[in-house]
């Protein structure tokens, strides 16, 4: 039987995020600790791989645009395949952070180009198959911290490099069976480097340029100012009140599991009933359970509460995925996708440095208490965006 490029492409996503993952959180954190990072410069460390998609993003999204699909996702499948046996070499935290700028371009050149595959290929069920795709990528954010973490409890970190680092040239054998360069352009051959960076800025000037979209991604970005904040300190909050890393590990599974099992539901839920509701109550729940972790030592709450994060990231990040989509007003789905990721990723790696030095200063409770406060503030600009507003009337009229 024949299987679907979509299907591959689930299990690719899946291979890849956890490879990504279980290196990414609690390993980083805790390997930072052993070369002797301060905790200012752990968040940067694990927002290191986000700083790369911040510049990265839009290019990569623009260029699938122009060359296709499977060539920009096997280079960053070609970044996933062999950075995670390169952490074996360093031992400086300098060197870890050169290290981590070259692993994020894995996901900078990868991740927008697969949204804007599904985006495009499946507009009638955009939201749904965004949900679905980013369930089997959320697998691997499941699976990722929970393997990670009992590899490190049971061996050491060479082992869990490794383990990640096979994972990762399994998922670039995956991305030869989405259909070679299957949306690439007829004159993308005869296009020199002056024309294609043309486009790439006509491209990035429209689409930057659209309130909307800045908003939705806004957005997104303080959504994962509090997620990239969660996967650099919780670890070392939760080992602080007493909790082991196999457990640490069980609290990003769970959170994971909330996303993955809640992303198809939400996403097909957003189809049929309109985005800005369940937008609305994601990020609601998400500030509130970042507020309220650092205000218990009790592994079961901290479990509760990472069950509800998982919950709201779940409900937001397929609308607002879609909502690009939606918003997309030529046939520019990679730049679109590459310009939000690179706005999200914003927000991404702000949240770590930015939680690093407050939690120096004043601790964890109040450093995430601020971290909480742009998402809220981002909520009233989405609510009162009157772009947001009119594409969800226009769907709106549209659903049965």
């Amino acid at each position: 039987m024949k299987v679907s490029p979509f299907v591959w492409l689930c299990g690719v996503g899946f291979l890849g995020r956890l490879s990504y993952e279980m290196i990414r959180t609690p390993i980083v954190s805790l390997f930072a600790v052993r070369l002797g990072a301060p905790t200012q410069i752990i968040g940067l460390l694990v927002a290191a791989v986000t700083l790369t998609g911040i510049v990265v993003k839009y290019p990569s999204g623009a260029l699938a645009d122009i060359f296709g699909f499977r060539r920009i996702m096997s280079y960053g499948l070609i970044v996933k395949a062999t950075a995670p046996f390169l952490y074996m070499l360093v031992s400086t935290w300098p060197q870890l952070l050169v290290l981590r700028l070259y692993h994020g371009l894995s996901t900078a050149l990868y991740a927008p180009v697969a949204s804007a595959f599904v985006a495009k290929e499946y507009p009638e069920q955009r939201a749904s198959r965004l949900g679905m795709y980013g369930a089997f990528e959320n697998g691997g954010v499941v699976l990722g911290p929970v393997f990670g973490a009992y590899l490190l409890s049971v061996s050491s970190f060479t082992v869990a490099f490794l383990s990640s680092g096979i994972i990762g040239i399994m998922a670039f054998r995956g991305i030869f069976e989405i259909p070679r360069d299957a949306r690439r352009t007829p004159e993308a051959a005869r296009l020199r480097p002056a024309d294609i960076a043309r486009q790439m800025l006509a491209g990035a000037k429209e689409i930057a340029s659209d309130g909307a979209i800045r908003i939705v991604s806004f957005v997104e970005g303080t959504m994962y100012m509090g997620v990239g904040t969660l996967q650099a300190f919780l670890p070392l909050y939760a080992l602080s009140v007493h909790i082991s890393v196999a457990e640490v590990g069980v609290l990003f599974g769970i959170q994971g599991a909330a996303s993955i099992i809640g992303r198809p539901l939400w996403g097909k839920a957003s189809d049929t009933t309109g985005r800005r509701p369940l937008v609305v109550a994601g990020i609601v729940l998400c500030a509130a359970t970042l507020v309220t972790m650092p205000l218990t030592e009790n592994f079961l709450m901290l479990c509760g509460l990472n069950l509800l994060f998982g919950l709201g990231t779940g409900m937001v990040t397929p609308s607002t995925t879609a909502l690009i989509g939606d918003l997309v007003k030529r046939n520019a789905f990679g730049a679109a996708m590459g310009v939000f990721g690179s706005l999200w990723d914003i927000g991404h790696a702000s949240g770590p440095i930015i939680a690093g030095f407050l939690i120096a200063w004043i601790g964890y409770r109040y450093a995430f208490s601020i971290i909480a406060v742009p998402m809220l503030l981002a909520l009233v600009f989405f609510v009162s965006s009157n772009g947001v507003r009119r594409v969800a009337d226009r769907l709106a009229s549209k659903l049965p």
